[in-house]
């Protein structure tokens, strides 16, 4: 389970190193796992371990033409995998980052079985005015 918040940078060429924490659990012990980007929510893009990521995608896998949306269009559109350096770093798909507003700081959260990247001011303002005690009590924690 993905948990905890890194704030870092991109460097000049894109790349960002997934913190250690969360990289061994994406790629497992010996790096026998592969990971990919999506699209999220609220402007963040996500990162999940492939194998899981295509189980929750099996629903869709069956949607007729004719059922196509925007949304599994866009969903589909936005999966990119991720290629790292033999340093561990990762370049960010550009798409990503201009969706996501990311310059160069970001923000990297654990969330379950997902990690969210957010550029470091929308993350934020997205939590600023966010009221943790009534959030807390939608969760039913």
């Amino acid at each position: 389970m993905f948990k905890g918040i890194y704030e870092h940078q991109l460097d000049d060429k894109n790349r960002l190193r997934i913190p250690a924490r969360f990289r061994k659990e994406l790629t497992g012990e010996h790096g026998e796992k592969s990971y990919c980007f999506f699209r999220g929510m609220n402007n963040c893009i996500c990162v999940m371990e492939e194998s899981l990521l295509e189980e929750a995608l099996k629903p869709l896998l069956h949607e007729n033409v004719s059922d196509s949306t925007p949304g599994s269009t866009m969903l589909f559109g936005y999966i990119f995998p991720a290629e790292e350096d033999s340093q561990g770093r990762v370049v960010l798909p550009t798409l990503l980052k201009k969706f996501a507003g990311i310059q160069k700081d970001i923000v990297t959260v654990g969330h379950g079985k997902r990690l969210e990247i957010w550029a470091t001011d929308k993350y934020y303002k997205y939590i600023e005015n966010a009221n943790y005690d009534e959030q807390l009590k939608l969760l039913r924690f």
